[in-house]
């Protein structure tokens, strides 16, 4: 009987080790399971936009971020200029300040502000690339489901990809509530459009509405080209990173920009989700050895433009080609005397007819070659020679 009961239980300890085991080898699996973002099901029933505010407004961010800058004060410049540059791009450390300086190293800190989308209960966080790029310390404003207190969290970059103006942050933080993503190729233009963020940085969990006015418009600004959704739910600086969300609370766009065109006064843009969806999965799910697929060099000429379609030229009397809304300080446009409202036609000889023609024409040119600009300024051509600037080294480098 001892050698039967003996027998039992060295049994039952084996089977104890390999139901153990097994679940060791379950866990490993679910802790080397790849992330997904959360999606949408099939079936949803339409909301009001104070449900969806409620429902989606925390898993809205805000982001600050501070950046070390140095400038000489011998430049044109204060270094004020664009202190508040509230996750658009604006602004330079070379202003309108006196050009008598005396020639020192000088340094600011840069403050601006975003906004973000929490894609994991984890604390993974969905962004632009162009809101935390070159930032050296990054803040995340957290808004409590069940609480009107924000906590505050200082995240880390896990990756971004310029060419979608992408970026994946993370802070250690448990039970968030993500964003659930929608299809947005289901889009059609009319329907409602919500917009959650953080406009002028100051307003956190701002909530917008109107409708999607388009769904296909493309658009180049800081030389990155987004097939973006255009709405006319209000816009401002400090909501890029933020949510567009449809009618039943999925997220349907990464908010981008505001027009800053005067014809398109009111106008939006977010990046769809199903174009940044696969990026975001890969940058974490493979963050050591992810690289954007632009990586290496590119040349800038220092503007932000929007292209003229067919349907603007002939509604505003305009010539197609692409629409300059900024031209940055000291850069290679502002030197070859581009400005603000000028319309390119042509580069280098041959036609422009949108932003995807420049950027090709650009690629085929060399550093200091001299090439001629032809615009359309205020309804007159004008002929401009610029010289072809250093190409920008693109950092893709994971952190």
């Amino acid at each position: 009987m001892t050698k039967s009961f003996r027998s039992v239980i060295a049994l039952i300890m084996v089977m104890a080790l390999c139901v153990t085991a097994g679940l060791a080898v379950i866990g490993q699996a679910e802790n080397n399971e790849e992330f997904k973002v959360q999606t949408a099901e099939d079936a949803a029933a339409a909301l009001s936009i104070p449900d969806i505010a409620k429902n989606c407004g925390s898993s809205i961010v805000a982001i600050e971020t501070e950046t070390k800058v140095v400038y000489n004060d011998s430049y044109y410049g204060s270094p004020f200029d664009g202190l508040f540059g509230f996750g658009f791009g604006y602004g330079s450390p070379y202003g309108y300040g006196s050009p008598y300086g005396r020639g020192r190293d000088s340094s600011y800190t840069k403050k601006a502000a975003g906004s973000g989308i929490i894609i994991s209960e984890d604390g993974y966080i969905l962004t632009n690339n162009h809101v935390i790029s070159g930032a050296d310390s990054i803040t995340v404003y957290v808004q409590s489901a069940d609480s009107k207190e924000e906590e505050s969290y200082e995240a880390t970059l896990v990756g971004s990809s310029e060419s979608h103006d992408i970026a994946v942050l993370k802070i250690d933080a448990k039970g968030l509530v993500p964003a659930v993503f929608g299809d947005s190729d289901d889009l059609v233009a009319g329907e409602p459009a919500i917009v959650i963020g953080n406009p002028m940085g100051t307003v956190h969990g701002s909530v917008t509405a109107g409708i999607i006015s388009a769904t296909q418009h493309e658009m180049t600004i800081e030389n990155t080209t987004i097939n973006a959704i255009m709405t006319d739910a209000a816009i401002n600086p400090g909501n890029s990173g933020g949510g567009l969300f449809d009618q039943y609370g999925h997220l349907v766009g990464v908010v981008y920009a505001k027009s800053v065109s005067v014809q398109l006064e009111g106008i939006g843009y977010a990046i769809p989700s199903n174009e940044v969806r696969e990026y975001v999965e890969n940058i974490i799910n493979h963050r050591d050895s992810f690289e954007d697929q632009t990586n290496g060099s590119k040349i800038m000429l220092g503007i932000t433009i929007t292209d003229v379609t067919k349907e603007i030229s002939e509604q505003y009397n305009m010539p197609m080609g692409v629409y300059i809304t900024e031209v940055s300080t000291m850069s290679a446009a502002e030197r070859a005397g581009l400005q603000r409202g000028d319309i390119i036609t042509e580069f280098a000889g041959e036609k422009v007819t949108c932003a995807d023609d420049l950027n090709k024409i650009k690629a085929k040119q060399t550093s200091g070659d001299v090439v001629e600009v032809v615009v359309d300024r205020n309804g007159k051509e004008v002929k401009l020679d610029l010289v072809v600037p250093q190409p920008t080294e693109m950092n893709t480098e994971t952190k």
